[in-house]
């Protein structure tokens, strides 16, 4: 029987795509147009004239985006480290040990990780403040790794249990321990997993805003989102900056999406695939 051509389809998923990439190919439009053509009428979709000078400006009049940027990177690898190994530990455990309840666990679990960050301000905030921890990375991570720590465990667990339990249970019976399975066996088998949760988590991270708005106030201390929001004046809105600025901030991410986009589709499919 001859398949008939599913044009509706295509037309969707062209459609889809389209809608999706059309904010990120506006930004970087944008952040090559003079300040006239931002501001044309009727809009100016291709820059003319197409310049750099944007990008030379944001260099010598802001150079404390690549501060900014720098922060993003230190806390938002530090928050994945502490997920990645708090987060693996507690899915092994819930996904092996059968634990009662477990189900209710994973469950509240994913309640948890739902809750707004705007919730935990006020507690956190007030501990922090006590702590000493405001303005600094520790304290900022500390939060982030919190946050996420439940997305990580549910992602781990659902990863987890799709890896035959009988290669384990022969370990077992040689006489290796829970932590040495977990580390000699387990590990090397789902690092897939890890993978794509742990980058899943640094582009969380990446992107959070209310936390490091409210933890980080010191501008050296900012990330790159809190930063580049704070480049509007009171009387004007400096578009090109903002454009400019935010082409920058989001390079590393794409950077680190299309070196590991493999991975990350192989650990979310198997994870969803159980």
């Amino acid at each position: 029987m001859q398949k008939r051509p599913r044009y509706g389809l295509y037309a969707i998923v062209s459609l889809s795509v389209l809608i999706s990439f059309f904010p990120i190919v506006w930004l970087i439009l944008t952040s090559f147009k003079n300040t006239a053509g931002i501001y044309a009428w009727p809009p100016q979709y291709w820059p003319d004239p197409f310049t750099l000078d944007n990008y030379i400006s944001i260099f010598t009049n802001s150079p404390e985006l690549l501060r900014y940027i720098l922060n993003s990177f230190i806390v938002g690898a530090g928050c994945t480290a502490i997920t990645l190994l708090l987060g693996g530990l507690a899915a092994y455990a819930l996904s092996r040990l059968r634990l009662r309840f477990a189900g209710m666990l994973m469950v509240g679990i994913l309640a948890v990780s739902m809750f707004p960050p705007v919730s935990l301000l006020p507690s956190l905030f007030q501990n922090f403040l006590n702590l000493g921890l405001l303005n600094t990375y520790t304290g900022l991570i500390l939060a982030h790794a919190g946050l996420f720590l439940p997305f990580s465990v549910w992602m781990l667990a659902s990863y987890f249990a799709t890896l035959p339990v009988e290669i384990e249970e022969a370990a077992r019976m040689d006489g290796m321990g829970f932590v040495r399975i977990f580390l000699t066996i387990v590990l090397p088998l789902s690092w897939p997993g890890f993978v794509a949760t742990g980058l899943i988590v640094f582009i969380f991270s990446w992107n959070e805003f209310p936390l490091s708005l409210v933890l980080m106030t010191q501008n050296a201390m900012r990330t790159a989102p809190v930063g580049i929001s704070l480049y509007p004046g009171e009387y004007a809105f400096p578009w090109e900056t903002i454009s400019t600025a935010t082409v920058l901030a989001i390079i590393p991410v794409l950077i680190i999406t299309a070196i590991f986009q493999k991975q990350i589709v192989g650990g979310l499919t198997a994870g969803a695939g159980k």
